[in-house]
């Protein structure tokens, strides 16, 4: 049986505080900020997180805990430490600033919506702490031979996928795991399909913005990228 020590989003939630570590020292994030400050508040969410892990208390007392009031608490001291207008400032910096930007919101709105995650139960499976939804073909451009840029809606945002997933069109329906941004041929892309338009497995308008059931091999590779960007996993 699952518990707290083991939940995937406390082990992803711990290495994220320790990719956001990195970045912070290594100055990966090129903003005036004060590195200390951020780094000792990083250190106090581990502190929790550890606290928090091995308390095994039950989902519904860690939902109400202190330390997961606390860890919400410290995430937006963080983020309210970074100077005004940063999202703009980063991503004025071409490709590879807006792919840092895509990558601390990622890190901000998973602790913004831990609290929500838990919520669903305890589970030791990676695939559970990845946003998955049925979005909407927009728009499809050709990159090259085998690549193509789709911007897709969920019902409530848009998001641009590069894929290699041959004979895609306007007005299909896919299921999209929203993964830490990534530049690929020198293209932005924040997540990508679980599935090719097959057949058997057709989905519809009416399946927009709902998270599909799907096979443990057509999670694998999100289940994948998720842990090698945060858990050092190959």
């Amino acid at each position: 049986m699952t518990g707290i020590d083991s939940d995937a989003r406390i082990i992803l939630a711990e290495g994220i505080v320790k990719r956001l570590s990195d970045m912070v020292k290594n100055r990966q994030i090129p903003l005036t900020m004060d590195r200390q400050k951020i780094l000792a508040r990083l250190s106090e969410i581990n502190s929790k997180l550890m606290a928090l892990k091995w308390s095994y208390k039950p989902l519904e007392k860690v939902i109400q805990s202190k330390e997961l009031r606390d860890i919400e608490i410290f995430v937006k001291g963080i983020f309210d430490m970074f100077p005004e207008k940063w999202e703009e400032m980063l991503t004025s910096r071409g490709l590879e600033g807006r792919q840092t930007t895509g990558l601390l919101l990622f890190m901000r709105d998973f602790f913004y919506r831990l609290r929500e995650r838990l919520t669903n139960g305890l589970s030791d499976d990676f695939a559970d702490t990845i946003d998955i939804l049925c979005g909407e073909i927009q728009t499809i451009d050709k990159v090259d031979g085998t690549t193509w840029k789709c911007m897709v809606t969920d019902g409530q945002a848009r998001y641009y996928v590069l894929t290699n997933i041959y004979g895609l069109k306007k007005g299909d329906v896919l299921p999209i795991a929203k993964l830490p941004p990534q530049a690929i041929h020198g293209i932005y892309s924040e997540g990508m399909f679980m599935s090719a338009p097959k057949d058997e497995l057709k989905f519809t308008k009416e399946d927009v913005g709902k998270r599909p059931a799907l096979t443990d091999k057509e999670l694998g590779q999100a289940r994948g990228i998720l842990e090698s960007t945060f858990l050092h996993k190959k």
